[in-house]
């Protein structure tokens, strides 16, 4: 029996339909690819573009590269919130988007620092980090805009994050680590390690002990942030991490999202 699914656009849920039929909405522009699935498996909502299910029906679709830049009186034309910005998120490259678009991305976890993104003025892929467009203080500094469009893209988080202190062990299968956690939500944490070697993008697991009425427990995470706690680049600062889990069982997912909710 084929699987039926529900997608999450623009406020609405539309559906259900199979995986043909939402690749199709994609492509015919209905669709847009930083819109939700609801994956039954997981008991969440997932993003389009991280749904692999769907990855083989836009194999032909997807640029092998990115487009060619637009006539020079076309670009300067254009207004920074209006550019077209294209995404290359593992070998998958996505767009057009937004400016606004990959923004909310950002805020939403969606795409992370380490990812690529490409605008028409661009000579070739530029990872998130290296864009001045994307700088955090100044994504900050537009969530004080007046600008209606720009302060509708800071919603609420997906997930209710809260401080949550316990010691963790992490490890990447060759070498293990002792750390802890600073907060955590069902969809990730932020940890703390003295180990300046873990980059973004890195897949790492960790053994979270019990505390507060969350059980203990093991993820596998990948590595979406990294900051330096005290500002002191060597091997033996403390370094603050930003996780996302990857796997994780769906009844400490529960116990998680019941403790944020009630400390939140």
């Amino acid at each position: 029996m084929q699987n039926l699914y529900y997608v999450s656009h623009e406020g609405k849920e539309e559906g259900p339909m199979d995986l043909l039929q939402i690749a199709e909405q994609v492509k015919a522009g209905h669709f847009a690819a930083s819109d939700y699935l609801f994956d039954e498996s997981k008991q969440d909502w997932v993003l389009l573009m991280e749904y692999s299910p769907l990855n083989e029906y836009f194999k032909d679709t997807k640029p092998e590269a990115p487009p060619k830049s637009q006539p020079q009186a076309t670009a300067a034309a254009t207004t920074p919130t209006q550019e077209e910005w294209y995404i290359l998120k593992w070998d998958n490259r996505y767009g057009p988007f937004t400016f606004l678009d990959v923004v909310k991305m950002l805020q939403d976890k969606s795409i992370f620092e380490f990812d690529y993104v490409w605008k028409p003025s661009f000579e070739s892929w530029q990872r998130v980090a290296e864009v001045a467009e994307f700088n955090p203080d100044k994504i900050r500094g537009l969530k004080d805009s007046v600008m209606p469009e720009l302060s509708e893209v800071f919603f609420r988080r997906r997930h209710v994050r809260t401080k949550y202190n316990g010691s963790i062990i992490v490890h990447d299968n060759i070498t293990v680590w002792k750390g802890e956690s600073i907060e955590v939500s069902e969809g990730g944490a932020g940890i703390v390690m003295h180990n300046a070697l873990v980059l973004p993008g890195q897949k790492i697991f960790l053994h979270f002990k019990p505390g507060d009425g969350v059980p203990p427990f093991n993820a596998t995470c990948e590595v979406v942030s990294k900051q330096y706690v005290k500002g002191i680049k060597n091997k033996d600062a403390p370094v603050g991490y930003g996780i996302k889990f990857i796997e994780i069982n769906g009844d400490v997912q529960e116990a998680i999202r019941n403790y944020t909710t009630r400390v939140a």
